[in-house]
């Protein structure tokens, strides 16, 4: 099935009509400039769970930007100073999640970046940890160090590329599920937050096998994949990858798989509109075919029906 990626560009020199662009993408942004040869370009595109701006102002201004929803993640060019949380940030990267206020002056500025869906993020580091994490993960907005900060750059280039208005590289559902996931891992590898914290621990204790099947589980559970498929990429039998579980996780690889379908159902139930889909509709792509078997699965794993989670 293919799903276009949503996008637009604009320049202008209204000051009004740049603001409502930008909020497009960040909402509650509000921005001063002077009107005075006023001038401002932006391109975005939107995909689920992701939206991307690029956007350019040549003249002196500020902005800020009231209680943030997303998770966004800026670069930031330019004569530009950025404030949020008790941080400071010029030019360089720059992580908002806090639903404190954000301000930025500049002389001269081009920002780029991205807003992530908060759940989104949230449910892949509750997968990738096995422990419920909060809505806030990240201690800092800047990166643990160079390497990186090289990375979030290779992979925000790369994104940006791909979501260019037209692109054939995200020309279906499931290669768009795959860029945003892996937005969302680089993301938690590049800034502190207590995510990685409980990973780092985890890991001490989990053996290289199991790690590099959790792994592979996170990254294709939106795919077909079997218990087979899993032992085969981290070179062991079946029956030695449901052992290496057993002992470690208390767990069989199959219900690690059916944890991360489940979180992906839920995902996309809280961002699809009850009009335009159903429960069905999404257990089935997820591999539930069953639906009064999907529905008790569920319920137990989050506590609610998945017609609840949809009315939301």
């Amino acid at each position: 099935m293919t799903t276009p990626v949503e996008g637009f560009a604009l320049r202008t020199t209204d000051a009004q009509e740049a603001e409502q662009a930008l909020a497009a993408v960040f909402p509650r942004v509000h921005l001063r400039a002077p009107k005075e040869a006023f001038e401002f370009s932006i391109r975005s595109a939107t995909i689920e769970h992701v939206a991307w701006t690029d956007h350019t102002l040549p003249m002196p201004g500020n902005s800020a930007l009231d209680e943030p929803e997303p998770i966004v993640v800026l670069h930031l060019r330019g004569d530009i100073r950025l404030e949020h949380a008790g941080q400071a940030f010029g030019p360089g990267p720059a992580l908002l999640d806090s639903p404190e206020r954000a301000t930025a002056t500049w002389e001269t500025a081009r920002t780029s970046g991205f807003a992530l869906d908060r759940e989104y993020v949230r449910a892949v580091a509750t997968r990738l940890t096995g422990r419920q994490q909060p809505s806030h993960l990240f201690r800092s907005g800047h990166p643990r160090g160079p390497a990186e900060a090289r990375a979030w750059k290779a992979t925000a280039r790369y994104a940006a590329e791909s979501l260019t208005v037209g692109s054939e590289a995200l020309s279906s559902a499931v290669l768009q599920r795959s860029l945003v996931h892996h937005l969302a891992l680089t993301l938690l590898h590049t800034f502190p937050n207590a995510a990685l914290d409980d990973l780092r621990g985890a890991e001490r204790a989990l053996p290289p096998v199991v790690r590099r099947a959790m792994a592979f589980v996170d990254e294709h559970a939106h795919e077909p994949v079997t218990v087979d498929d899993v032992a085969a990429a981290v070179h062991v039998s079946t029956r030695g990858l449901q052992a290496a579980f057993r002992r470690s996780l208390g767990i069989t690889p199959s219900e690690a798989l059916r944890r991360a379908r489940l979180d992906g159902v839920r995902r996309e139930l809280l961002a699809a509109d009850p009009g335009a889909t159903t429960v069905a509709v999404v257990a089935h792509r997820w591999g539930f075919l069953h639906l009064g078997h999907f529905s008790a699965a569920y319920r137990r794993a989050h506590d609610e029906l998945p017609s609840e989670t949809l009315r939301r």
